[in-house]
């Protein structure tokens, strides 16, 4: 498949909303708990990332998984937390699954959902539903479902994390492989746009830390890191477009595609962020630091849609066309 370089048009969509959040959505918002992004989903409906694949008639946009991913990259590199993956696929469900009335409440903001997959206890865990909604994800399998939360303690302070027995109420269910495989695409992109927001925060510190009288970045244990991050963020991002637009065209390895670019993006992302940290010292481990908040974000998004751990041997047994 010839992939071609995102366009004029798709370009100025990304950086509208790259240039929207980095005012209202600056990452250090998350060093206050006080306020969760999902109670801001208001703001994001009116620039028209929920929604935005939505046909016209639907009172979407009527853009594709490409611009989404392009769009979460966005979110990702300002933290916007993981839930808006279920923001954006829940009034597709909705829609699908004969809820048109729950579809409009959904793309306008009025109800506000979270983003759930299976826990190794049977219940759903679920990220930052406000509403007691939450969009579940298992297999190819989609549901929008009511129930009763138990919170949890997350890794990542930020975001809330809550544990749902299910079957709970199911408003809407289908089965739908490519929006299954889009929300790993979403995730993916996400998590592109943190290892890029990694790669400029450890290269910024590294040319203006000073130890022996030189910037630190001229010595070769982290100017050869700084490099292999800024790499791993490039590899990253071709493989998450070219998921992307395997999911867009249709094409056979998709599914294989999408799976990839999630393990991949996640294991390069914990990777960089733990580099992160390090080339701050031991200022890097403090909540007075961003770099913290990039690692714990990235572990979170990596968890997601199954056991991480699981995908290379899965990988393998993708029966690929040559």
């Amino acid at each position: 498949m010839m992939l071609s370089l995102p366009d004029d048009e798709q370009m100025a969509l990304s950086q509208g909303v790259a240039d929207f959040l980095a005012g209202n959505f600056p990452v250090e918002r998350l060093r206050s708990t006080d306020t969760r992004d999902v109670e801001r989903w208001d703001e994001l409906v009116g620039l028209g990332v929920i929604g935005l694949s939505l046909d016209e008639d639907q009172g979407g946009l009527g853009l594709s998984v490409v611009e989404e991913v392009l769009v979460c990259r966005e979110l990702g590199r300002t933290l916007v937390s993981p839930a808006i993956i279920g923001a954006m696929l829940a009034p597709h469900v909705a829609i699908r699954g004969g809820q048109d009335v729950l579809a409009v409440s959904l793309r306008s903001g009025e109800r506000r959902v979270g983003l759930a997959v299976g826990g190794s206890d049977g219940d759903a865990r679920v990220v930052d539903a406000a509403d007691g909604l939450f969009l579940f994800l298992t297999g190819s399998e989609l549901s929008l479902v009511e129930g009763a939360q138990t919170s949890l303690r997350c890794i990542d302070e930020t975001v809330c994390l809550a544990a749902a027995p299910l079957p709970g109420t199911v408003l809407a269910g289908i089965d739908a492989p490519e929006l299954a495989w889009a929300a790993h695409v979403m995730a993916a992109a996400m998590l592109c746009g943190q290892l890029e927001a990694i790669r400029d925060m450890a290269a910024d510190y590294a040319r203006t830390r000073v130890q022996f009288g030189r910037p630190i970045g001229a010595f070769q244990a982290i100017k050869h890191r700084c490099t292999d991050v800024a790499m791993g963020a490039d590899m990253c991002w071709a493989q998450v477009w070219n998921a992307a637009n395997a999911l867009h065209s249709g094409a056979a390895d998709a599914e294989f595609q999408a799976h990839a670019a999630k393990w991949l993006a996640g294991d390069e992302a914990i990777k960089a962020a733990r580099f992160n940290i390090q080339v701050h010292g031991g200022m890097g481990f403090t909540q007075e630091v961003d770099a913290q908040l990039l690692l714990k974000r990235a572990h979170v998004l990596h968890q997601l849609f199954g056991n991480p751990r699981l995908v290379p041997a899965r990988l393998v047994e993708f029966e690929l066309e040559t």
